[in-house]
Formats: C-alpha cells, sequence, structure tokens
C-alpha cells in the first residue's frame, strides 16, 4: 500500500511539473514586458510593453486553471492526445454546469462594489461560477486522467464500436463532472464562510494577526481564495478604518492612498497598512531561487538559473509569484507549509520593526519613499529584506537536502542508454518485440496488467489475477531473474530497465489499439530471444567500507542472495561510511539516494546498495559526496549512512557491492576488513 502510494504520488508530481515549467516562459515574457511598461521609457515601448503585459499575463497566469486541467489530463492519461481533448472538455463543462445549477437555484452572487470579490464566485470564460482558482484544473486533470486510464480500453460490440475505448471515458467523464459541479455549489460557500470568518479576527489578534494574514495568504493560493483574505481587509472596515482630513476611510488599501494625500498634516501611519507589507514578491522569490540553484546538480545548474531568472524578475517587477511558487506548491506539501510560515513571519517582522509604507512589487514599492521617514520607518525594509532572503533560503535548502525533496535541477541524469547496456553482462534488446511478447503473454495478457513501473534495477509489474501469471514463461525473458510476488511480479533487468518500462509500456498500448490481448503469440515466437554473453571483465574491488565482510549468499534480501543481479560481498558493523570499491565514474544516483552505479575502468557496472530496503526511506539517511558523471577513485569517500537513523526506522544498514550481471568472482579477504583492502575479484 505503501509503495502504491508514493508511486501515485511520483506520477502526479511528475505530471503536474510539465505546465509549471511552461509558466518560466511566461514569467520570462512578463518580466520584459513589465520593465518595457516603466514610465521613463518612450511611449511606443510603453504601448507594446503593456499590451503584452495583458495578453501574456491575463491569457497565461490568468487562465491557470484551465491550463493545469488540460495539462495534467494529458500527462496523467496514457493516452495523451485522448486525455487533453476530455480535460478541456470537462473543464468547459463543469462551467456551463456550474453556472446553469447556480442559475437554476437562485444562488447567483450579485456584484457589489468592487464586483464578485468575497462572494466566492468570479468569471470564468465568461461564465459565473464558483470561484475554485487553479484547484478546479487541478481536480479535473486528476479526475480525467483516472477515468481516461481506468475505461479508456473498454471494448464493445462491432456495433457500438465507436462509443468504446477513450470515447466511453469520455462519456463517464461527462456524468462525474456535472455531479462535480453540483456538489462544489454546496461545498464551496462552506469554504468561503470559513474564509471570511478568518478574515473577521485578524484585526484583533495584534501582531500575530498580520503573521495569520500571510499565513493563509499563501496556504489559499492552491485553492483560488487567497484573494478572499486580502479583499476585505484592503477595501472594507474589516482591515481597519481611520479617519483622514475629517473623512472616515475604510480598508487598509483605501486608508493608505488617503494618507498618502495629507502627508503634511498626519502624525503617525495607521496599523492598517501592516497588511500592505509584503515582501512576498521580492525576497522570498530570491530566498528560493538560491536555495534551487545550491540544491541542484552542478550539470544542471546552468538549466535552474534559465529557469529561476525570469520568474524573480517577472515577480519583482510586475508581483506575479505564481511561475516561482508553482515549481514547488505540488511537489513538496512540507516546502510549501515551510513557504507560508515564512511568507507570515514577514509581515509580523515588519510589524515588529516599524515598518509602515506599502511594500510589494518594485513600482508599488517606490511611492513608499515619498512617505518621511520618521513615519515609514522605510530604513528597515533592507534588514529586513535580506533576513527574509537568508530564511527562506536556510530553510528550503535543509529541507530539500534532508527530505530529498526533487526540485528543479535534482533529477537524476542517467547515461545514455546504448553506454549503459554496453556495461552488462547480458545483451539485452529491450525494444525487441519477441522479447516484450514474452513479458505480455507471461502476465496473462494485457487486459491482465494492472500497473507498469520500474526501480533501480527491476521492472515492476501489477496485474489484476496472479492464476493467468506464467512464471516459467517469463523467466525465459533475457532478465537475470523473476520474483513472484503474487500480483506484483519482478523482473530484473539491470541498468536499461527504465528504457524497457518505456518499450513495454508502448508495446502494451499498440496491442490494445489494435484490439490484441498479447497472448495470440504463437510459442515459437516467445522463445528466448537474447543470447548469453560471458563477462571477460576482470574485477578486482576494495571494501566498500571498514566493517565485517560476509558472502552476498548470506545477505537478507532474496534478490541479492541468489545472485539474480550478479556476484559480490557485503558489508556489516560499519561505521557509515562509504568509499568507491574501484576506480570508475560514476554512471547512476538513484532519486533516493540508497544506490550508486559505478562504471570501473575496464567497462563493468559496479551497483553499491546501502541498506536493505532504504528505498522507502526516501533519501533521508544518506549524505552523498558524489554526482552522475563524476570519476572516482579506489577508497574515495562517496557517501555517509545515519545508521541510528536506519535502525530507527527498523531496517538494515548492510552495504551490498555487486558486480553486475556477473556470476563469477571470489571473496579474497574474510572476517573484518578496511576500506582499503582488496577483498573481491574475478
Amino acid at each position: 500500500m505503501k509503495e502504491k502510494f508514493q508511486e501515485s504520488t511520483q506520477k502526479f508530481s511528475k505530471a503536474i511539473i510539465q505546465p509549471v515549467l511552461f509558466l518560466a516562459v511566461t514569467g520570462l515574457f512578463v518580466a520584459f514586458s513589465a520593465i518595457a511598461k516603466m514610465d521613463f521609457m518612450p511611449s511606443f515601448i510603453r504601448e507594446v510593453g503593456s499590451f503584452i503585459f495583458g495578453v501574456v499575463s491575463g491569457g497565461g497566469l490568468g487562465s491557470l486553471s484551465v491550463i493545469f486541467a488540460v495539462g495534467l489530463s494529458a500527462s496523467l492519461a496514457k493516452k495523451k492526445a485522448e486525455g487533453a481533448i476530455v480535460g478541456i472538455t470537462s473543464f468547459m463543462i463543469f462551467l456551463f454546469a456550474n453556472n446553469a445549477w447556480l442559475t437554476l437555484t437562485n444562488r447567483l452572487a450579485v456584484e457589489g462594489d468592487v464586483g464578485l470579490y468575497g462572494t466566492g464566485q468570479n468569471y470564468v470564460m465568461g461564465l459565473q461560477v464558483n470561484d475554485m482558482g487553479v484547484f478546479l484544473g487541478i481536480i479535473i486533470g486528476i479526475m480525467v486522467g483516472f477515468l481516461v486510464n481506468k475505461f479508456g480500453d473498454v471494448k464493445f460490440h462491432k456495433y457500438l464500436a465507436p462509443y468504446e475505448g477513450t470515447r466511453f471515458a469520455y462519456g463517464i467523464t461527462i456524468i462525474a463532472t456535472i455531479f462535480l459541479a453540483i456538489a462544489v455549489t454546496y461545498v464551496w460557500p462552506f469554504v468561503n464562510g470559513l474564509v471570511n470568518g478568518a478574515v473577521g479576527t485578524m484585526n484583533s489578534m495584534g501582531s500575530f494577526g498580520f503573521f495569520f494574514y500571510g499565513f493563509l495568504n499563501r496556504m489559499l493560493l492552491p485553492l483560488g481564495m487567497h484573494h478572499l483574505l486580502w479583499m476585505p481587509l484592503f477595501y472594507t472596515p474589516l482591515g481597519g478604518t481611520a479617519t483622514i482630513a475629517g473623512e472616515q476611510i475604510s480598508g487598509a488599501a483605501n486608508i493608505w492612498l488617503a494618507q498618502l494625500g495629507h502627508l503634511d498634516t498626519i502624525t503617525q501611519m495607521d496599523r492598517s497598512i501592516g497588511f500592505l507589507v509584503n515582501f512576498g514578491a521580492s525576497a522570498l522569490p530570491i530566498g528560493i531561487s538560491l536555495a534551487f540553484l545550491k540544491t541542484a546538480k552542478k550539470e544542471n545548474r546552468a538549466k535552474v538559473l534559465g529557469i529561476v531568472v525570469p520568474t524573480v524578475i517577472g515577480s519583482i517587477m510586475a508581483g506575479i509569484t505564481e511561475p516561482i511558487e508553482f515549481l514547488f506548491l505540488f511537489l513538496s506539501p512540507v516546502l510549501w507549509v515551510a513557504h507560508a510560515v515564512i511568507y507570515g513571519l514577514g509581515f509580523l517582522i515588519s510589524n515588529i520593526a516599524g515598518i509602515n509604507v506599502l511594500v510589494g512589487n518594485l513600482f508599488e514599492t517606490v511611492q513608499s519613499l515619498v512617505v518621511p521617514m520618521h513615519l515609514g520607518h522605510q530604513y528597515m525594509i533592507i534588514p529586513v529584506f535580506l533576513l527574509l532572503v537568508l530564511m527562506e533560503f536556510g530553510v528550503f535548502t535543509i529541507l530539500i537536502e534532508k527530505l530529498n525533496i526533487p526540485t528543479v535541477g535534482r533529477e537524476t541524469m542517467l547515461d545514455d542508454l546504448d553506454e549503459t547496456a554496453s556495461s552488462l553482462g547480458k545483451s539485452i534488446s529491450a525494444d525487441n518485440a519477441a522479447g516484450l511478447a514474452i513479458i505480455a503473454r507471461g502476465l496473462g495478457g494485457v487486459n491482465n496488467i494492472v500497473g507498469i513501473e520500474n526501480c533501480f534495477t527491476r521492472l515492476r509489474l501489477e496485474v489484476k489475477d496472479e492464476n493467468l501469471v506464467d512464471i516459467n514463461l517469463l523467466k525465459t525473458y533475457p532478465s537475470s531473474g523473476v520474483v513472484d510476488k503474487k500480483k506484483n511480479v519482478q523482473i530484473i533487468v539491470g541498468m536499461g530497465v527504465e528504457s524497457v518500462k518505456d518499450n513495454f509500456e508502448a508495446y502494451v498500448s499498440q496491442l490494445k489499439a489494435e484490439g490484441k490481448t498479447g497472448l495470440e503469440v504463437s510459442e515459437n515466437v516467445v522463445a528466448p530471444v537474447i543470447q548469453t554473453v560471458e563477462n571477460e571483465f576482470h574485477v578486482s574491488m576494495n571494501s566498500v567500507a571498514n566493517g565485517q565482510i560476509v558472502s552476498i549468499e548470506e545477505v537478507n534480501d532474496e534478490v541479492f542472495a541468489s545472485k539474480a543481479l550478479g556476484n559480490g560481498y557485503a558489508i556489516k558493523n560499519h561505521d557509515g561510511n562509504v568509499y568507491a570499491p574501484v576506480n570508475g565514474k560514476v554512471t547512476d544516483i538513484f532519486p533516493t539516494k540508497h544506490a550508486i552505479g559505478i562504471k570501473d575502468e575496464n567497462g563493468q557496472q559496479i551497483l553499491i546498495h546501502m541498506g536493505i530496503d532504504t528505498v522507502e526511506m526516501n533519501g533521508n539517511p544518506f549524505n552523498l559526496d558524489v554526482q552522475v558523471g563524476q570519476n572516482v577513485t579506489r577508497g574515495q569517500l562517496i557517501a555517509k549512512m545515519d545508521q541510528k537513523e536506519i535502525q530507527i526506522a527498523g531496517k538494515e544498514d548492510t552495504i551490498i557491492v555487486v558486480a553486475m550481471e556477473n556470476l563469477k568472482g571470489r571473496l579474497v579477504k574474510g572476517n573484518t576488513v578496511k576500506h582499503s583492502d582488496l577483498v573481491f575479484e574475478v
């Protein structure tokens, strides 16, 4: 169950990042157009800048909900084009159904002085609907992806063939979307009421009220409800009331503008202006970007720089923070909560520091210079700015590294498949149709296959009916072995497993499109298609750690103990320091840091596996001193393991070293060893 949840989370993270990365391009246009429309620019340039700014910010950022609906639908659905079509259509059906039900039940909100702000409704593509913001697009995308994958392969009688497959899934989606649209009309007002209630208590909470405002402001962004906070605080008595030049003014933004016009008569700035002191568009994006650069792999930093620079410029110049925030919002809830806390602390610290002027994007902040220093305390802006940059940078860096969060630039960059495959003991032809036919038939046909995933070396397959699986046939596929776990079957492929997974997914999709089950293939076609190649490598390995050496057969893991991956050794009772056993090049690092692949000078692929079942710990106990593509020397410190954390989690800290796909070899030293000792050779 836990493994299934992790796989689902990984799929969602990979899917959500696709539309998010396009926001970086949007941010680039917003940034340059914001500069172009500055007052000192020639009038023609200002007009062009204003035009581009309005078009791109409105169409690219103001339409995030529909962008996420289509992007997620296409990413999550196995049939991408059909998923995108169903996604956009479902989004429109939701809008029309939601509007129609609100109209039918006489619950359309009436516009006030500030439009529909505060009512929980808004205009989306010309229709007045419950205002769910980007959250609506995410729900639609997930729902469409699930339903298309669930019902996209349904087959009917030939006379009903036009309505089968993804068309049938679309029909199911229409029904689900209409029910969702109706349900939202009853659920969302309740959520809206909770937000309005929170706003009503903020002004009575002193300085902590400012923190609470900032924290909720960010936490509500994914729901598209953050405007329900700032709108009443900015423009209604909920944000405060002040008498200025004999006139009673309500709302923080209104009070600020009124005080700007009477700076010669006021003796102090109203406390409500604290709601306008927001470093979220300047200091925090800079801190986030620096953390992304610090934690990215060295070979990816140029790419990360190209992504974050335009987003930061767009944020500082135009106050548009979504491009930088959406790079981690859906990737890690922990990072988002931490960001929300620091966002709130920015308001709290500013209030304590006595800053009483508008702080927002660059142009908003500049107007604060006209306020006398003794009233606005603007001299505190730079110290608070720098403090918040350091806070955001420090917290993000620590969380990303400790929790191994795969933020932009931290993806494992695998070597070219051909280079990796050349180091295998068996010549694996992953795209050979006959080899893929073995897997399909061995699993009981494509209709019996529920899931296709992979880890570092294994193809993980989930089936509906374990009784239809032919393990003996699967063993004829060119692999290092098959692990039978009932409805979960693992084929040990080796370092080229990701390519095998991709090719098998495409093969299964092709069979389904042709109306085949994968059981039609004759016995002679699914005969073994790979010839075993004898390894001619001469392998000599030092101990990977200071400790007690044991034979690989003694390892408490059936895959390693059976030498399904190859021969090698293991180290127990070590001190947590892990050293390179050979001279070579780091070819692979598993995302959870528990496994490192090194190709030695003779082309032999060496796998260093730190701990047993530690893949479930998401990289927390491991601190790596190497990266993919780096050359290492025998005896070089390459990683450290937190043994205490591993033991608390109930895992073994045994380090296993394997000469991949090589069954030869012997231990040349036993008992206690040092990392400088030669312990294994072929």
